[in-house]
């Protein structure tokens, strides 16, 4: 039976580590501060982040019931995963093992926003009499 949306999100944030926030505006899942998946909004399928392009085009390959893309995605190392022909346990299975993957990674280094200290307003000078 295929995942609905709603299940497949549910799976997406039972994987330990994660957590959602917005991403482009869209409720997204991130595992330690990095992108891991998300409940598309217009294709009945879930979107993945995946290592690289070469990787990407070695799913599509594979995989060409489970996984495709748009043109959308086609310049970026994404997959899309239809819901029609996927299961609890193989979604588990990807995101498990992508989150490995991106849990070895070196953590994100953001670069601190400093805001630079306004001088104090000058005060209009007192008019002379």
């Amino acid at each position: 039976m295929p995942l609905s949306r709603t299940e497949a999100r549910k799976i997406m944030l039972a994987i330990p580590g994660t957590d959602e926030r917005p991403w482009f505006h869209k409720p997204s899942v991130f595992i330690h501060d990095r992108f891991l998946a998300k409940v598309h909004d217009k294709e009945e399928a879930v979107t993945l982040q995946v290592g690289s392009m070469e990787m990407r085009d070695m799913m599509l390959e594979a995989e060409p019931r489970l996984f495709y893309i748009t043109d959308h995605y086609r310049k970026f190392p994404f997959v899309l995963i239809r819901l029609s022909a996927l299961t609890a346990k193989t979604l588990k299975d990807i995101l498990t093992g992508r989150a490995a993957q991106l849990a070895a990674m070196p953590p994100i280094k953001r670069r601190s926003k400093k805001v630079a200290a306004k001088p104090p307003a000058k005060k209009p000078a007192a008019k002379k009499k």
